[in-house]
């Protein structure tokens, strides 16, 4: 009898304590069908299948622990799951997200390990109706496509009357210099009511080669360096807003980004690209809305429909066309826009291969698809 007390009171003990953990399995499949239109500069039309055209097909694990008065552990796991051959990305398994911390509901979240960059998450937030087609492609193009920050320590404040900030450092590991090689990335949100004011920016320092040598890294032979050796001083800003007004939203977002011209410690940055984007949604029944944006750089631009049709709270079809009308310049900030967007990963095959895109013409791309989660 004693023994079965005492075995009942420790599962009740483990069981009070599984009470305050929570792990969650979670992810987003996103794949299509893709009529591409001058897909190079040879003009070469295709029809091809579409991995992640409107969202990234992920699945990650994320967990809480309650520590009493407010405070939380947490913990994210984030991947690829690319749906053209089942792969992952060559970068690792978890390159999207690798981070855990500590969580206060008056002191805000503390995480540490590889994390969003919050200027790419600003960027995704100011247009009513984006997704990878619009976001990605704009951020690849304008030279500020740095998703994830290696080595992150992030600090996101509480809301305070609508207000929230992210600061992040990440750590070059560098012996012999705190700055080479680092990542300093931060925004600012205001969300009141229907109104939404956005900024964000980020400081890449560029580093020699000798930073990533194994005496001076851990990390250099693993891939785990925050910049690689061929990367250059380079800083990025975007700013903008937005605003629903019934069923409609709009926003209005400027994009700049400046970089050295080469790799080199404290090499000025002389090449920078600015550029302004506009986008409307409008919901037109319950589960139906569409979108449009147009983004202009240096002489090219992008324009972005959009469709989206809920058969569920967790699935959806889609359609969308693009149209990248990209000036034929050799400056060094010159700007070439892609029509569409996919996932990028070589492991098991490449996504799409052939296609690029390209200075002095005219591409677009018609794509329809399906995008679900759980």
């Amino acid at each position: 009898m004693k023994k079965s007390l005492i075995a009942l009171a420790a599962l009740a003990a483990v069981s009070a304590a599984s009470a305050q953990s929570t792990v969650t399995l979670y992810g987003n499949l996103d794949a299509g069908v893709v009529s591409y239109n001058h897909a190079n500069a040879a003009k070469q039309n295709a029809v091809v299948y579409g991995d992640g055209m409107l969202t990234s097909s992920v699945w990650g694990l994320r967990g809480s622990e309650d520590l009493g008065g407010g405070l939380s552990a947490v913990f994210k796991a984030e991947g690829d799951l690319l749906t053209n051959a089942g792969g992952s990305n060559q970068n690792g398994i978890f390159r999207r997200g690798a981070n855990f911390g500590l969580s206060s509901t008056t002191l805000g979240t503390l995480a540490f390990g590889n994390n969003n960059n919050p200027i790419i998450a600003t960027n995704g937030a100011l247009m009513p109706l984006g997704g990878n087609s619009l976001s990605t492609t704009v951020a690849t193009s304008m030279a500020f496509s740095d998703f994830y920050t290696k080595n992150a320590v992030t600090y996101t404040t509480p809301n305070i009357a609508g207000l929230v900030g992210v600061l992040q450092r990440g750590m070059s590991n560098n012996v012999n210099s705190f700055s080479e090689g680092s990542v300093t990335a931060y925004s600012l949100a205001y969300v009141n009511g229907p109104l939404e004011l956005r900024a964000a920016g980020q400081d890449r320092q560029a580093a020699t080669s000798t930073i990533f040598s194994a005496a001076n890294s851990k990390l250099a032979s693993a891939g785990g360096e925050q910049v690689t050796a061929t990367d250059v001083n380079k800083r990025s800003y975007v700013l903008g807003g937005k605003y629903t007004i019934g069923a409609l939203g709009l926003g209005l977002a400027y994009l700049e980004s400046e970089k050295a011209a080469d790799n080199g410690i404290n090499t000025a940055r002389t090449i920078k690209v600015t550029g302004v984007q506009m986008g409307a949604a409008y919901q037109l029944t319950p589960v139906v809305i569409l979108g449009a944006s147009y983004t202009k750089s240096e002489g090219s631009s992008l324009t972005n429909l959009q469709a989206r049709y809920s058969l569920s709270k967790r699935t959806m079809v889609y359609g969308y066309f693009g149209m990248a009308d990209n000036k034929a310049n050799t400056a060094a900030n010159a700007v070439s826009f892609a029509p569409v967007s996919m996932n990028t990963g070589n492991e098991p095959s490449g996504i799409l291969t052939g296609a690029a895109a390209t200075q002095g013409i005219k591409q677009n791309a018609l794509a329809f698809g399906v995008a679900h989660s759980f």
